[in-house]
């Protein structure tokens, strides 16, 4: 996480979203500090904050949610920069790589890379999707969209007082993935993945392609404003974040 004291600004590092590009613009750029650790949720930064910090403007990375699973997806294919097997990026001893990205990728490397597959075992057979770190949008005054992301990053530094002082120099790019992420669904999934993703999708400002199924149904868009709702209270309310629920799942995996 990255914070400006003297701009009273958090950016909010969500995963596959530039955040990597921008947090390293941020620190050698703009003056700006690293808090907590990389991805750490807004709840985390707020559970230690000070009230005049909590009163800070708060940016967050947003990217179209298929075009993420299309990104992560190539990273557990090529095994990004050895991350997913380098115990030193593991969850446990500080990194980001938890024990469900090392279950995903053992998963890919043993179906042979195949995003069908993938697809369905990690998201179509989990109901509706909801995304950790993006619920509660009105907490963050400035979205920072990957799909024009100089444009966007230039346009939250002016809201907060700065000039771009050049284009984002790129960082941490993904290998090995096509660029059309839509193509990567197979028409035969792509009612599914309207109905999964759909009002995840419809909240960000994204959309899918008219022929993908219809409209989303009624059902999904009250599951997925209940599960929102029960996530606002846990993060809120009881203060969990997204870390809690790894350790959580990690225990009754091993349970």
């Amino acid at each position: 996480m990255i914070v400006s004291r003297e701009h009273r600004f958090v950016f909010v590092e969500a995963p596959f979203t530039g955040s990597t590009a921008i947090s390293k613009e941020l620190l050698e750029q703009y003056g700006c500090e690293e808090v907590l650790h990389k991805h750490a949720h807004l709840r985390e930064f707020l559970n230690v904050a000070t009230p005049e910090e909590r009163e800070y403007k708060v940016a967050i990375g947003v990217r179209h949610p298929l075009d993420q699973i299309v990104s992560f997806h190539a990273k557990l294919k090529t095994n990004h920069k050895g991350a997913f097997e380098d115990p030193a990026r593991f969850e446990e001893n500080g990194g980001w790589v938890s024990a469900a990205n090392r279950a995903q990728f053992q998963f890919v490397k043993n179906s042979g890379g195949d995003f069908s597959a993938y697809l369905k075992r990690y998201y179509l057979s989990r109901g509706v999707r909801v995304s950790q770190y993006l619920w509660g949008r009105s907490a963050y005054d400035h979205l920072i969209r990957f799909e024009r992301i100089d444009e966007s990053f230039a346009e939250f530094l002016g809201a907060v007082g700065l000039e771009a002082k050049r284009s984002l120099p790129v960082a941490n790019p993904t290998a090995g993935r096509d660029r059309d992420f839509l193509a990567a669904y197979p028409e035969e999934l792509r009612a599914e993945v309207r109905a999964a993703f759909g009002p995840l999708i419809e909240d960000w400002g994204y959309e899918l392609p008219a022929d993908w199924g219809g409209e989303v149904p009624r059902s999904t868009r009250i599951s997925y404003t209940l599960k929102n709702v029960i996530g606002r209270l846990a993060t809120q309310v009881f203060h969990l974040t997204p870390r809690h629920y790894t350790r959580l799942r990690a225990k009754l995996s091993t349970g």
